[in-house]
């Protein structure tokens, strides 16, 4: 908690600074297009810390989900699902960090590197000195305090990039686990001899209870998992919907610098990078919709695969529910509007290139 409010405090440091130079930028439309993709960036990374910070408590319980589940598993296959999901959460925690420090940090990285090849090469913005990789002004003078500055700069960016992947991963462990809960459900549903065998409890009850305290355990975790999407869902449906909104702004933005009259290789990757930074975590989000999605859709198929004809009716009635139930697959949506998915993530791209289009064109 402490660590968000000093992130939080940090960052709202650098917006200021960026909005300054932004008023004093004002009539120069090329430096005003510059100076606002970062800003974006920047006010989306504020969105995740304040949605972490207000949705804290209801993160708990879903961590505090999570670790009763990985205590409470009743068979070995249970605890095969959830080793497995866990380490499919593992790879894409280490791939997303990976990628995103990897093309987030071209920007800044590429803006450093004409100073360190020439020390007397000048800017044409007070405002951004070589080597500063946006435009700020703190009301000082750089020349005298440059390397302060930069080095405020450089950590600020580190700063932001460290609590965007620490947000996003988080939402993929959390998602993870419900899809993984999801599957535990599939797994006894599709194999009911064998959970039946494997659970100790179960197997000294009588053949028609045994199939009917299974099904009753279906429903339970069923339900459970169904909880749990649902908050997932509350914690992050608004944030989601913010944070679509500002990528669309600052790719198309990102899209018109790089494609500007003055395009040299290093402002081509700069831009280049940030734009595949932005597709990353837009894919990711929308990647983790489309689990959820299938997850829980594939739980009403897994029910005619296993073996409900050799079960009582009794028992079939509990079938019944979980199937009326899962018609209707679990969504993660952005504000309510719209349903993170592939699909989804095309849509996007393509009204980030419709604006982009408009953009240059106005331009």
């Amino acid at each position: 908690y402490f660590v968000l409010h000093r992130y939080f405090f940090i960052l709202t440091q650098i917006i200021g600074f960026k909005i300054l130079a932004l008023m004093k930028l004002r009539g120069d439309l090329d430096a005003t297009l510059e100076c606002i993709p970062p800003l974006i960036v920047d006010c989306a990374c504020i969105v995740k810390l304040v949605n972490l910070l207000c949705n804290i408590e209801k993160i708990k319980i879903l961590l505090t989900h999570i670790q009763r589940d990985w205590q409470l598993w009743t068979i070995k296959s249970e605890f095969k699902i959830l080793h497995k999901f866990a380490e499919t959460g593992r790879s894409i925690t280490i791939g997303y960090a990976s990628g995103m420090y990897a093309f987030g940090s071209l920007f800044p990285i590429m803006a450093i590197i004409p100073k360190i090849i020439d020390e007397n090469v000048v800017s044409n913005y007070s405002t951004r000195p070589v080597g500063f990789p946006y435009h700020v002004e703190y009301f000082v003078d750089l020349d005298k305090y440059y390397y302060p500055v930069l080095i405020h700069n450089y950590l600020a960016t580190a700063i932001r990039l460290t609590a965007i992947v620490a947000s996003d991963t988080c939402v993929a462990i959390l998602v993870l686990h419900c899809c993984a809960l999801f599957s535990i459900v599939r797994y006894r549903l599709e194999h009911i001899r064998k959970s039946v065998e494997q659970d100790k409890e179960l197997a000294m009850l009588e053949e028609d209870d045994k199939m009917y305290k299974n099904f009753v355990y279906c429903i339970r975790k069923h339900e459970d998992a169904l909880q749990f999407a649902g908050l997932l869902e509350t914690v992050y449906s608004k944030s989601f919907f913010i944070e679509v909104g500002l990528i669309i702004g600052a790719m198309s933005l990102s899209a018109v610098q790089a494609t500007n009259d003055t395009l040299t290789p290093q402002i081509a990757i700069r831009h280049g990078g940030y734009i595949i930074a932005q597709l990353l975590h837009l894919f990711t989000v929308c990647w983790l919709g489309q689990q959820i999605i299938d997850h829980s859709d594939r739980v009403y198929t897994s029910i005619y695969r296993g073996e409900w004809y050799e079960t009582s009716s009794k028992s079939r009635n509990l079938e019944n529910m979980i199937m009326l139930r899962s018609i209707s697959p679990c969504t993660l949506t952005a504000g309510k509007i719209m349903i993170l998915s592939l699909p989804s993530f095309s849509a996007v791209v393509r009204a980030s290139a419709s604006y982009f289009t408009v953009l240059q064109s106005i331009r």
